[in-house]
């Protein structure tokens, strides 16, 4: 009975990472038991499906449950090992008995809620028996905004024999998880057939050990066993791809794991070669495709180095003592750590700030290494300074500056700080896009602008940048992230939409991005979508707005009009 450590190349892939704690893990499950011992220490949320009515969870269901969350979330000192301890996971417990578990709508919604909440791959442990090979409407679609979020849905193939196929597991975007045994062999029970073959793999599911409700452990069997190892890898994969210098990209980490798979052998398919999908789950064979450029998805073009739209704290760092040294016996007074003081010394010696690691941080964490390049690279250079200059002022001073929005391309190259962190490198080649979030004069501008009150339109706006920032923070790396971190920066637009709402006694409710049905050729176009409600009055009906913002540049522009509806 293996433990998930003794899998295959498992113990090699967790020398390089145990998981990106900003990488977010979105489980379509039960309720797990996350008393038990191996979560202690865990970054688990649940999310609420208000949806649903307050019924009991059935026992298999929370043992199932409890089960996929400690294959992917055990720590690593406590009774079971997880794949991805490290990563984020966010859990919709909406799969409580066999009716919920069957449910459409319930499956859909629950995939909106994790995208809402930021996941990046979603491991959907329910799966709807189908033999006419028809998926609900609802399903499809919601799995479809998933994949064009560039977000990995993960799904096991069935345990039905071949007889009939499991919805989502069956869908093109979806990738399937088939099991074999221990002795690397195709369950009898797991699912094949044509609509599995292009976008399924196989993995180990035989006896394999975790947690379970109570505190103990159990070897258990199945697809549902394979498909959480398939999760994890693919989160250590995106979590490794991001370390090196690269997005996440999770759909490239699904192409990279199927174009590694190995085929199996006539025996291994029990002579049935379609039993074993695309091929055996093979990690050293997708880490060599995770990490290769050459593997291409919809959310990366291969023409061209990744593009980062990114917010953050401008920050500096000096990557060894020798240079930190250098800086304290050339500045005239105080420490080089006192940012007040580098300002003044950078600029009296403009050249010396390229002596310096520029740092984006998020949340006090160092996310990118900034290098500026190119033939304006004495510009950005200038402009980071005067940035820096505007973060060290007073709160209430008019030139404060709270963070700043910074365009660029990654370059494949990482940088070690004096930390020993090592972080990726950004190249900025002009200071067009470079820009400080002066919220002192953004406000006063952008109510002036929206022709709004004061008053009125200054907190709610302030709320929006807020929640942008700290609730829905990423990296920037994602169409759907600059989308949103674009929106947040372009606040004139968002403080015209927000005084709207506010003047109809409306509050913000929620953020979408999603992608726009509607672009112009070779585009890559998103909507932002910004819902309102009334808090006084949960009947009134919810307010819409849309703007579209272009980000196949490097810089992401807004096309058209803001659009408004309402909805029931």
């Amino acid at each position: 009975m293996p433990t998930i450590e003794e899998l295959p190349d498992v113990r090699d892939l967790w020398e390089d990472t145990l998981g990106d704690p900003g990488l977010t893990i979105g489980l379509v499950e039960s309720l797990p038991d996350l008393s038990h011992p191996c979560f202690a220490g865990a970054d688990l949320t649940l999310l609420d499906p208000g949806w649903l009515p307050e019924t009991p969870v059935d026992d298999f269901y929370m043992l199932h449950a409890t089960f996929v969350a400690s294959v992917l979330f055990g720590q690593h000192d406590g009774p079971v090992k997880g794949l991805a301890p490290r990563c984020r996971g966010v859990v919709v417990p909406v799969l409580r008995e066999e009716v919920t578990a069957l449910d459409p709508m319930n499956y859909a919604r629950a995939i909106d809620a994790l995208l809402d909440a930021g996941a990046d791959i979603i491991h959907f442990a329910g799966g709807q028996p189908t033999v006419s090979d028809g998926t609900d409407e609802l399903v499809r679609r919601a799995v479809e905004k998933a994949t064009a979020a560039g977000v990995l849905v993960v799904s096991p193939a069935g345990n039905d024999y071949g007889r009939s196929r499991r919805t989502p597991g069956m869908l093109p975007q979806v990738l399937a998880v088939g099991a074999m045994d221990d002795q690397g062999r195709m369950f009898n029970f797991s699912n094949w057939g044509p609509q599995y073959r292009d976008h399924g793999i196989v993995a180990p599911g035989g006896n394999i050990v975790a947690a379970v409700p109570g505190g103990g452990t159990e070897a258990r069997k199945g697809t549902s066993v394979s498909a959480p190892i398939v999760t994890g890898v693919a989160a250590l994969l995106a979590s490794l791809r991001r370390a090196r210098g690269l997005p996440a990209d999770p759909l490239a980490v699904r192409d990279a794991l199927l174009a590694g798979a190995l085929p199996c052998t006539p025996e291994q398919s029990r002579g049935e070669p379609d039993r074993c999908l695309s091929g055996r789950l093979h990690i050293p064979g997708a880490r060599r495709f995770a990490l290769d450029p050459g593997v291409v998805t919809s959310a990366r073009e291969p023409d061209r180095p990744p593009q980062v739209y990114a917010l953050g704290v401008l920050g500096y760092d000096f990557g060894t003592e020798a240079r930190r040294d250098s800086f304290t016996q050339a500045m005239e007074s105080g420490g080089p750590h006192d940012a007040r003081r580098m300002v003044d010394h950078l600029e009296a010696h403009p050249s010396e700030a390229k002596g310096l690691i520029w740092t984006l941080n998020l949340e006090l964490t160092p996310i990118y290494a900034i290098e500026p390049a190119g033939p304006y690279a004495a510009d950005v250079y200038e402009l980071l300074v005067r940035l820096l200059s505007g973060e060290t002022a007073g709160e209430e001073h008019a030139d404060y500056i709270e963070r700043i929005a910074v365009p660029g391309r990654l370059t494949g190259r990482t940088v070690r700080l004096f930390s020993g962190q090592v972080l990726p490198v950004i190249e900025v080649e002009q200071r067009r896009g470079v820009y400080g979030w002066e919220v002192n004069r953004l406000m006063s501008a952008a109510v002036r602008a929206a022709g709004g009150d004061e008053r009125a339109v200054q907190g709610p706006l302030r709320e929006f940048l807020t929640r942008v920032y700290y609730d829905l923070r990423n990296l920037g790396a994602t169409s759907r992230d600059r989308a949103l971190n674009f929106a947040a920066t372009n606040a004139f637009q968002a403080a015209h939409t927000i005084s709207s709402a506010v003047a109809q006694g409306m509050a913000l409710d929620t953020i979408q991005v999603e992608k726009s049905p509607f672009c112009r050729i070779d585009s890559d176009c998103w909507d932002v979508k910004l819902r309102f409600f009334d808090p006084e009055n949960s009947r009134r009906a919810k307010r819409i707005y849309r703007f579209t913002i272009d980000v196949s540049d490097i810089l992401p522009v807004t096309l058209g009009d803001v659009r408004t509806w309402v909805e029931p």
